[in-house]
């Protein structure tokens, strides 16, 4: 939703980096998404060859005002996470972040995703925070379902982007995360896979 017309969604300057041949960075700045701006910084280990990835990652932003122009509102916080994921094959991936969130309660999100050949990828989460259940409303918690379709997929050739979405049965307060553009395990996993995959090839040939 914008109030803006026009309305600048996101515009952000990413750094990324190797501090290690398994360990990775982001810094992103800029308006990270429609209701926030600010600074994120991320850092991944992910070896080529385990299921097994942690990460963690620290923002400080600040609410944007309703016009999503270049503007501010009053509100700003401190948040982060500690992350780890696990490649269950079958493209399903199981994933956990804990840490705090943008109303500024602690809790962990849990979440599953299965990523099918084609690029699609389908998931569910819920999660749980130290906020109330009569603040948090219908359910005591956060939860819903993600989806991503990649545009090679519907331009009919080659592309790294993809469209998103997140639904939500109820939306609240509690349990929000800012939509930081590019995290880094999404890429690392894809570029490890695709790199395996080259690697049994020409082990075949």
């Amino acid at each position: 939703y914008s109030e803006g017309d026009p309305a600048l969604e996101r515009l952000t300057a990413d750094y990324l980096f190797k501090l290690h041949p398994n360990v990775y960075g982001r810094i992103s700045a800029g308006y990270l998404e429609f209701m926030y701006g600010g600074v994120s910084s991320e850092i991944l280990w992910k070896p080529a060859n385990s299921k097994l990835a942690l990460g963690a990652e620290l923002n400080y932003v600040k609410q944007r005002e309703f016009e999503q122009r270049f503007g501010f509102r009053d509100y700003d916080v401190l948040t982060g996470h500690v992350s780890a994921y696990y490649d269950m094959d079958n493209g399903f991936t199981a994933q956990v972040d804990a840490g705090r969130y943008l109303a500024g309660d602690y809790g962990a999100t849990f979440g599953l995703n299965r990523t099918f050949n084609n690029g699609w990828v389908v998931g569910a989460f819920f999660t749980l925070t130290n906020v109330s259940a009569a603040d948090f409303g219908e359910g005591s918690f956060d939860k819903g379902f993600r989806f991503r379709i990649p545009l090679g997929w519907m331009l009919g050739k080659p592309s790294r982007r993809g469209y998103g979405l997140t639904i939500r049965p109820t939306q609240r307060d509690g349990g929000q995360r800012v939509a930081v553009p590019g995290r880094l395990y999404g890429s690392i996993r894809a570029a490890h896979r695709s790199s395996l995959q080259n690697q049994r090839a020409r082990f075949w040939e």
